[in-house]
């Protein structure tokens, strides 16, 4: 076995630290079992490259996400995001994820390091439910489309939670 990838992730590791990046083990673990380094990336430097990369990406996510849930109610369509660095960005991907389905879509609920879920019938009545796991939000979601006259029709179309790493 090759010492050199091993080499490579303690230099990546020492830059990172060097670097002033966080020393979060979930981040740094994730990075080294994702950048492969074999000898000609080590002698070019690339390896230390790739996981300084990785480090900025990972390694410096925020404390707080967003997410969102978009819906259309005359189209049904819907769209989500999660682990999101600020709201407006969780609601854009939420309405990019639905506007391929319908020209109705509107961020029907947004949240931070919760979860969310939406509820919906056949008669085009939903309701969605905001909580700390995923459960919680559909319970609430569905119980939420039921008093909005959904009745006993609604189901849970879609959820999302997001969730800081560390």
């Amino acid at each position: 076995m090759s010492l050199e990838p091993i080499r490579c992730a303690a230099l990546g590791l020492v830059l990172g630290l060097v670097m002033g990046f966080p020393a979060r083990a979930d981040c740094v673990d994730d990075c080294q079992a994702s950048t492969y380094c074999d000898s000609q990336m080590h002698a070019s430097g690339e390896c230390a490259s790739k996981l300084q990369q990785c480090y900025q990406l990972e390694c410096n996510r925020p404390r707080v996400v967003y997410g969102a849930i978009a819906y259309g109610e005359e189209s049904t369509a819907w769209g989500y995001s999660f682990d999101m660095p600020d709201s407006a960005s969780a609601s854009r991907r939420a309405l990019s994820g639905c506007a391929p389905r319908g020209n109705d879509c509107k961020v029907v609920v947004s949240f931070e390091n919760s979860c969310a879920a939406l509820a919906a019938a056949s008669n085009k009545r939903y309701g969605t439910g905001h909580a700390g796991e995923r459960e919680q939000a559909e319970s609430l979601a569905l119980a939420a489309c039921k008093r909005n006259g959904g009745g006993g029709d609604c189901d849970v179309k879609v959820w999302s939670c997001a969730r800081p790493r560390g």
